[in-house]
C-alpha cells in the first residue's frame, strides 16, 4: 500500500489564473483573512520547497476561491 503524500504544488497556477502576483496575494491574505504570508514564502510553496501549513492553506483557499485539494496534485 502506498503512503498518502502530496505531489506538485499547484498554487502558482491558481494564483496566476486569479490574476495575482505573489505580492498581491500576500497583501490580500493579510487584508482579507488576517493571514500573514510573505511573497518569498509563497514562492517556496509554489516551488515545492516548503509544504503549506493548514492555516495558510485555508487562507489561500478563501482568497483564491479554491479547495485544499486543488492546491496539490495527489498521486496515488
Amino acid at each position: 500500500m502506498a503512503a498518502l503524500r502530496t505531489g506538485k504544488c499547484l498554487l502558482g497556477q491558481i494564483r496566476q489564473k486569479a490574476g495575482l502576483t505573489q505580492n498581491e496575494l500576500s497583501y490580500k491574505l493579510l487584508s482579507e483573512v488576517g493571514v500573514s504570508i510573505a511573497a518569498p514564502t509563497i514562492s517556496k510553496y509554489e516551488n515545492n520547497r516548503l509544504e503549506i501549513p493548514i492555516v495558510a492553506m485555508r487562507g489561500l483557499c478563501i482568497v483564491l476561491g479554491c479547495t485544499e485539494s486543488d492546491l496539490y496534485e495527489w498521486p496515488l
